[in-house]
């Protein structure tokens, strides 16, 4: 079943913007301020009224706008000339791309050029301030925080591993040292008692046991 909807809930523009008039290839508003030209009306696509509901003086800064119906709706989407520097979907040369890719097949659309851009500038009272959202980390600096832990954890590893093998030698070489000092400590030592013992036996004195003679 077919919904209905009711020409009220059409107009989804908060702020309404000023009545169109069309004649011929001419869309103008009322006081003449602003104008477009048609430069193409598939399927008689452009309604001033229902363009009016859509407006918006944001789209005065494109070149062209493309109005397309889906689902009873109207569509505005702003392109620019291919010498402005803006990226490439939003280029005139891209408007057939468009049509085909997001664009019901065989949809009425048509094609307003503004001969006029204007760059819109706005007080800073104007604007609603918006809460600012939390970006998320992008994955390529999550690799690189990954990748500087990795690097540091393996720096870590080997400057471990350094000092372990050099307390190793330490203890080596500590322990050969202290053997070879107490090898030469016992040396000293036995040779000192050597010394000693020789000029021990030297100095001892042999003594002869004399036999007492009967006659004495």
């Amino acid at each position: 079943m077919k919904k209905e909807v009711l020409p009220e809930q059409l107009n989804y523009n908060k702020f309404p913007g000023p009545t169109f008039l069309h004649f011929g290839d001419q869309v103008k508003s009322e006081d003449g301020s602003i104008i477009f030209r048609l430069v193409h009306n598939e399927k008689e696509a452009f309604n001033a009224e229902n363009f009016g509901q859509r407006f918006s003086e944001l789209l005065l800064k494109y070149d062209f706008l493309l109005g397309d119906w889906s689902s009873e709706q109207l569509r505005i989407k702003g392109f620019y000339h291919d010498d402005h520097q803006v990226r490439k979907a939003s280029r005139w040369s891209r408007i057939d791309d468009y049509l085909k890719e997001y664009c019901a097949f065989g949809c009425a659309y048509f094609i307003l050029e503004n001969p006029n851009p204007v760059e819109l500038v706005f007080e800073e009272g104007n604007i609603p301030k918006r809460r600012r959202n939390r970006k998320r980390p992008s994955t390529k600096k999550l690799d690189n925080n990954r990748q500087e832990q990795n690097q540091s954890a393996n720096k870590d590893k080997k400057l471990s591993s350094k000092s372990k093998i050099d307390n190793t030698k330490r203890t080596v070489d500590d322990v050969s040292f202290s053997s070879r000092k107490r090898r030469s400590k016992q040396s000293s030592l036995k040779r000192k008692l050597g010394v000693t013992t020789a000029e021990a036996s030297s100095s001892k004195s042999h003594f002869t046991i004399r036999k007492k003679n009967a006659d004495n």
